[in-house]
């Protein structure tokens, strides 16, 4: 499995890199934080993508995800 860490710039869902966009359209699960992620930069994953909301979940929660 590879991780990539994407920035998502000052929050405009257009300032994302064209390589954090082109990244998020081959990965199959996309985990972001909903606190600091604008939702409309999500729209790049792909359609059948598992899309996660890691702001609610505890570290042994996302930890639990990744493996």
């Amino acid at each position: 499995m590879t991780v990539h860490f994407i920035g998502a710039g000052p929050g405009a869902p257009d300032l994302i890199t064209v390589r954090g966009r082109e990244l998020l359209g081959r990965c199959p699960v996309c985990l972001y934080a909903g606190s600091l992620v604008h939702r409309d930069i999500l729209s790049h994953c792909p359609p059948d993508g598992k899309i996660v909301d890691t702001a609610p979940m505890s570290l042994d929660e996302i930890i639990a995800e990744i493996s």
